[in-house]
């Protein structure tokens, strides 16, 4: 060990310094840190679930008007009327050119088909111009109760109105 004098001290007192000292955290530090990461984690967490919960049912309201918009197109292409029939008790739906029934739940386990109201029924007709003979709207909704509504017009516009909770 060496030792120093610090000037400007009474006469005789020393201070010791350790050679190598100053490298490296003491486990106090670790410990405050690890509690600090562990506190702001805790507080996080519920904002990242509400987040995910709810983006999760953007994607699945996303995904059934790009459906929509992929067969209006189709529609107008191949000159033939396209069908989505929507299944709300089996919360999934169908369409020609997909082997098995979609559902928004593959989004998020939460999610579930609330109703599809297309005249007296639930299925949404796409005519060879690309509009719609009935118009109507889909709802979804996640395990949080933020609801997406997707609405279709006669014209063949399809646009989603989110409710966040």
């Amino acid at each position: 060990m060496e030792t120093k004098k610090r000037k400007g001290t009474a006469k005789g007192i020393r201070i010791s310094r350790k050679r190598n000292g100053g490298r490296g955290f003491t486990l106090l530090e670790i410990i405050m840190t690890l509690t600090l990461i562990v506190i702001v984690a805790a507080i996080a967490y519920p904002s990242y679930s509400r987040m995910t919960a709810n983006g999760n049912l953007r994607n699945a309201a996303r995904d059934i008007t790009g459906d929509m918009a992929n067969l209006k197109e189709r529609a107008m292409a191949q000159n033939t009327q396209f069908n989505i029939v929507f299944n709300v008790g089996n919360n999934t739906y169908s369409f020609p050119g997909v082997a098995a029934e979609k559902t928004p739940a593959s989004f998020g386990q939460d999610i579930r088909l609330t109703s599809a109201a297309f005249g007296a029924g639930s299925t949404v007709s796409f005519t060879t111009r690309g509009t719609l003979s009935q118009g109507g709207n889909v709802v979804l909704a996640n395990g949080r109760g933020s609801t997406a509504t997707i609405t279709c017009n006669l014209s063949g516009r399809t646009y989603v109105q989110f409710n966040m909770q």
